[in-house]
């Protein structure tokens, strides 16, 4: 069956182009190595000739890189095998012989780092970035990577948990974004069109990109941490620029969802979600997450400054250069620069905009909103469209209470800020 929806045009640019599948890990022994497997089956299965695997070891001290090309022997009392850990001899599996696979070790704790510097070691134009603890439906790497060539920008797979039934694998199709508390996005089944459709954000397990487009854009900052904010800074920044995010709903990939051989810690995210709003929408939205976490945690001001203005530092050269760069400001992309006029307007006035939609509905009311660029390519590609994006407002009312969307801001580091802007 899989045969018959594969477009041998796009099979031979795929087999002269190259794909290179770049997978970050840290301390992912088993999983990685059935991942790994299952990833050079679909590729044999399909007809792809023209590969090959990045494995970088994200300061790994299992098994996670050493499976691959040592085995264990029995030392003679050495530091190594009293410590459990045994002596190593070099024995390299068969992809590492053919030099189908390559592995690289990255000490700087960072996935998305290792994506970064795993596409300036790819050698082919087509890269796919990989979780390390995934498997995949037969087929999903000649999907994603069909719509690439055709589309360019990103390119996501719906996106399961292991256990799930592959009757029904009710996958998660795009983020519902959401701005203005935080900066982050979380799962919704919304399925524009059984064909490949634009959604705003998405998670990245498993992503596929244009290696000279990727670079040409920048990557994801070096200066994000161990863990979270690159699915909202990507993507938005793709759209900024001027290209697309899209989601395969051929494709399928079931997700690990369990704990694993590695740990990071909440104040990594809080830096990563301070960096990402500064670089794209800059002060504003930066403050707007200060706020939140002043107004949560009031005694430890002083350590979220220092925080906050760590981002800043970290982040300052690589928004220059967005500036420089994007086409949209991140207000247009996710529609809030219309926000204004719409609360100026009259529902009257609203329908006769032209960037005003008045046919979508949520749990069965009317849920009108701004148009954004993903809306409007799916209405004319599919004839329909539906994304959620969500901004808890900075507001202060009649009596002078300040809110974050519904939560009253009460803390005085975070009323100072906020009174900045209302």
């Amino acid at each position: 069956m899989l045969e018959s929806h594969i477009n041998k045009e796009i099979l031979d640019t795929i087999n002269k182009e190259g794909i290179s599948i770049v997978m970050g890990a840290r301390n992912e022994y088993p999983q990685v190595a059935m991942t790994i497997c299952n990833l050079a089956e679909d590729l044999h299965a399909t007809g792809i000739e023209k590969w090959e695997i990045i494995l970088m070891d994200n300061g790994s001290t299992d098994e996670t890189s050493r499976f691959f090309g040592y085995k264990r022997t029995k030392g003679t009392g050495t530091a190594q095998e009293n410590s459990d850990r045994g002596a190593y001899l070099t024995s390299p599996r068969g992809m590492l012989t053919e030099d189908r696979m390559r592995i690289f070790y990255d000490p700087v704790l960072s996935n998305v780092g290792t994506r970064n510097k795993g596409t300036h070691h790819a050698r082919y134009e087509n890269v796919i970035f990989s979780d390390a603890h995934q498997i995949i439906r037969p087929g999903t790497i000649y999907y994603t990577v069909e719509t690439l060539i055709r589309n360019h920008g990103i390119v996501h797979a719906p996106i399961s948990w292991m256990g799930a039934s592959p009757d029904n694998p009710q996958p998660g199709y795009q983020y519902s974004y959401k701005v203005g508390e935080k900066i982050w996005g979380t799962w919704n089944k919304v399925q524009v069109s059984e064909q490949p459709f634009y959604i705003p954000i998405c998670g990245h397990a498993w992503i596929a990109v244009r290696k000279t487009q990727f670079l040409k854009y920048g990557g994801y900052p070096y200066a994000q941490r161990v863990y979270g904010g690159g699915e909202p800074y990507l993507d938005t920044k793709y759209w900024m620029f001027g290209s697309t995010s899209m989601m395969d709903p051929r494709a399928l990939v079931y997700h690990l969802s369990a704990g694993r051989g590695y740990s990071w810690h909440n104040n990594d995210l809080i830096h990563n979600m301070f960096l990402v709003s500064y670089i794209l929408g800059g002060e504003t939205w930066a403050d707007r997450i200060l706020i939140t976490y002043y107004n949560k945690h009031p005694t430890n001001a002083a350590f979220y400054k220092s925080l906050y203005d760590q981002a800043i530092r970290d982040g300052q050269a690589d928004k220059d250069w967005v500036d420089r760069k994007k086409k949209f400001t991140f207000e247009q992309v996710i529609g809030v620069d219309k926000t204004p006029l719409v609360e100026s307007m009259s529902p009257e006035e609203l329908e006769k905009q032209s960037w005003w939609c008045t046919e979508c509905t949520k749990r069965g009311y009317a849920d009108p909103h701004v148009l954004r660029p993903w809306d409007i390519r799916n209405s004319k590609r599919h004839g329909t469209h539906r994304s959620f994006v969500a901004e808890f407002k900075l507001t202060r009312n009649e009596e002078g209470r300040v809110f974050i969307g519904n939560t009253e801001i009460t803390s005085e580091p975070a009323l100072e800020i906020a009174s900045k802007y209302v």
